[in-house]
């Protein structure tokens, strides 16, 4: 259908929903993941082959859903895709057999992958249709959905409902909420040209790929690594030193939501420079400090500056001339995820060879080559 102006409103707000139910359920799936390894009785070495499962199911789901929202509208993958994310996230979390855990973790990996590219998608579209931007917000509710999805596992955790009674009540409230939201989530008109199935990236979907990949890379990085670094460098307790990425995510998810205001004031381009160089600023302040409180700072800093970086990517991406939203989106977000799968193995090889101080180091020029590249958005925001 034609989207109306009087609908905008409410299609801004039930795709947020979307993205805020998106992040709660990874955030959900983070809080059991000790759960069920020690649920399945697996060691380390076979819970990484579990993440990475999850990790490939998404790559493999991402390039695909770029032809299927073209093909049947951003609206209908992003409630399927979404209904299936609610089912699977029951099932990943609650499943206690080893041979079902894998193909569970797959199937939930495909799942994420492919509500991201299909919401990513869907949004753009709104914020194309309400011409002003609106893509930093839409992130900011799941990066909010993240902290909040976090704090509710571990409640959930906590309760003794880890043996799947709390997945399976968390997984029927996120089918129930997506149900709620879905009557007002925006249809547009499929796109059946010939950029709208996925192709390799190349010209502006490479730039902004390569781009989102080093973001990606940088918030992979701080996943794995920034504890290690804290507890190095400032000498923190490990509770104490994991304050370091709460510090870069509640950053991040406050300055999202600032983002949209910020990108009408100053315009994407320098959003996009001075993110980068907040993000160079911040590691090297993380990296170089000895003093537990400006470390943190350092990591704060890099959250302001990562904020708005990939929703200004994906909304670009949704703006490649010939190239569908869905088969933008999903170009540059399947090398964006490749950064967040293959930095921090990457950077601990550095760092076995070096130290974490000198890894981290190397990968906080990824702010200076973003801040420098910046330019690559400007006929696209």
């Amino acid at each position: 259908m034609t989207p109306h102006p009087s609908s905008f409103s409410a299609a801004r707000w039930s795709i947020s929903t979307v993205f805020l139910l998106n992040g709660a359920g990874i955030g959900l799936w983070a809080a059991h993941v000790p759960v069920v390894q020690a649920r399945a009785g697996i060691d380390t070495a076979t819970l990484s082959m579990v993440l990475l499962t999850i990790a490939a199911g998404a790559l493999v789901a991402m390039p695909l859903m770029g032809g299927l929202t073209a093909r049947w509208g951003t609206r209908r993958m992003t409630l399927l895709s979404g209904f299936a994310f609610a089912a699977l996230l029951a099932a990943v979390m609650g499943v206690s057999d080893l041979r079902l855990l894998f193909p569970a973790a797959f199937a939930f990996g495909v799942s994420n992958g492919a509500l991201d590219v299909a919401m990513n998608a869907n949004a753009s579209e709104v914020e194309t249709a309400r011409g002003r931007p609106t893509m930093s917000s839409f992130h900011g509710f799941y990066s909010l959905g993240g902290l909040l999805g976090a704090a509710l596992g571990g409640a959930i955790v906590g309760q003794g409902w880890g043996d799947g009674r709390g997945a399976l009540a968390m997984g029927i409230a996120t089918a129930v909420a997506l149900a709620l939201a879905a009557p007002r989530v925006m249809a547009f008109t499929p796109t059946h040209e010939a950029g709208s199935h996925f192709q390799l990236p190349r010209g502006a979907a490479l730039s902004l790929g390569l781009l989102a990949l080093l973001c990606f890379a940088v918030e992979g990085a701080l996943v794995d690594w920034s504890a290690l670094l804290m507890q190095e460098r400032t000498g923190a307790a490990p509770a104490q030193a994991a304050l370091a990425y709460s510090a870069f995510s509640v950053a991040m998810a406050a300055c999202r939501f600032a983002g949209d205001r910020l990108i009408l004031r100053v315009g994407a381009l320098r959003v996009m420079v001075l993110g980068g160089l907040a993000m160079f600023a911040g590691l090297a302040t993380a990296v170089l400090s000895t003093h537990f409180a400006l470390s943190a700072a350092g990591f704060a800093l890099i959250g302001i500056g990562a904020a708005n970086v990939v929703p200004l990517l994906f909304g670009a991406a949704a703006r490649i001339p010939g190239m569908s939203a869905g088969a933008g989106v999903a170009a540059v977000a399947t090398l964006g995820y490749g950064g967040l799968l293959l930095a921090p193995p990457v950077l601990g090889y550095i760092a076995a060879q070096a130290s974490i101080m000198v890894a981290l180091g190397v990968l906080s020029l990824s702010g200076l080559v973003i801040a420098m590249s910046a330019g690559v958005i400007r006929r696209r925001t």
